[in-house]
């Protein structure tokens, strides 16, 4: 089997597909949630000349000719347009060996995945604002929930009252039981970060406090994470093993969380998960949105015995899910916040042409 090209299609909503063709009428496919000048860049300069003619089935060599570079020449690709690549050469496995991914990966350890309800945009909302959104999840039947502040690093300890304010409102409606993570989004200074930690702690349940600071910020990470009784998160924005292996040796999180783009791809994720393992490390992947991106980064953690906790999943930023299930097949949404697996070969895929016609831009 060999590559015969890479092609690159947006979508009128934005989004883009990726489909690597094979010369058996195979075609595996990845999703970009977003036009990408690079990755067109990329693939007229250096993907399609590489890969063309090779057997897509050298995963693993074409992740390193990609991300690490190759020979004398200056090969290497941004992480999510490795991790893109990546994700349609699994595809391509699976389809052409008729297994799914997570087979291909080691085998499930389940195929019910729970989902967390993701809703953001905090910083610019009001509190009760913020409880309709998660309302919205509760009457779809999900269980548990994050809040997304959206600071990012250039409005630093901007509103944290609000903040707390928002946390409160929220865990007052929602049964104790029922789980609640909070994710500053690089917001805050570690002293902001340990103050709002804790009075959320004194609060009501916590079960998870992500990225309170700038994501470079290892160093003040291991501060938060030493000074607070809940779990501590990071990784969303962090690209390859070595990374999190700093991760882990400076800030000592307690839940990692890569994404399967950001992080370069299926088969680096499946590295760093068994880098978290190796340390004990909880799983928590960052990948919020319905479509194959997400088939990808839940097939990864379908393998992970100890991934118990649930996966990230959010509308909104997602086009709306009757396109994704048009598209992608039914299969591809959750039910009652939970998200099965099914025995179709490759990510699971089942990619309608004519709809893929009709929405491209």
């Amino acid at each position: 089997m060999k590559i015969t090209g890479v092609e690159y299609t947006p979508l009128k909503n934005g989004r883009v597909i990726i489909q690597v063709r094979t010369d058996k009428d195979i075609t595996g496919y990845a999703e970009l949630p977003r036009h990408s000048d690079s990755f067109e860049g990329y693939l007229e300069s250096t993907i399609n000349p590489l890969l063309i003619g090779e057997d897509p089935r050298q995963i693993n060599r074409h992740w390193e000719t990609l991300y690490l570079g190759y020979g004398d020449r200056v090969t290497k690709v941004p992480p999510h347009t490795v991790g893109a690549i990546d994700t349609a050469l699994w595809d391509i496995l699976g389809k052409e060996t008729g297994l799914p991914c997570y087979t291909l990966m080691g085998g499930a350890a389940r195929l019910e995945i729970p989902l967390y309800w993701s809703v953001g945009w905090g910083w610019k909302k009001t509190p009760d604002q913020m409880l309709d959104d998660v309302m919205d999840g509760w009457d779809q039947g999900y269980k548990a929930y994050k809040l997304r502040m959206d600071w990012k690093n250039f409005r630093q300890d901007a509103n944290p009252a609000n903040d707390l304010a928002i946390f409160k409102l929220v865990r007052d409606f929602l049964p104790d039981d029922i789980y609640l993570g909070f994710d500053a989004n690089n917001g805050y200074s570690v002293a902001t970060a340990i103050q709002i930690g804790r009075a959320m702690e004194n609060y009501g349940r916590i079960d998870h406090f992500e990225e309170p600071l700038p994501h470079y910020d290892l160093p003040g990470l291991r501060q938060v994470v030493d000074a607070l009784d809940v779990a501590v998160a990071t990784g969303e924005q962090d690209h390859d093993r070595w990374r999190f292996r700093d991760i882990i040796q400076i800030g000592n999180p307690d839940i990692l969380q890569p994404d399967v783009l950001n992080a370069s791809g299926p088969s680096e994720v499946l590295k760093i998960f068994a880098l978290a393992t190796t340390h004990n490390k909880p799983l928590m992947p960052h990948c919020p949105s319905a479509g194959i991106k997400s088939m990808s980064s839940l097939h990864c953690y379908a393998t992970v015995g100890n991934a118990t906790r649930p996966h990230e999943y959010s509308t909104e930023f997602a086009p709306p899910l009757d396109e994704v299930a048009e598209l992608y097949g039914e299969h591809v949404l959750p039910k009652n916040g939970v998200m099965t697996l099914t025995d179709k070969p490759g990510l699971g895929i089942d990619m309608n042409e004519a709809a893929l016609a009709k929405q491209s831009a």
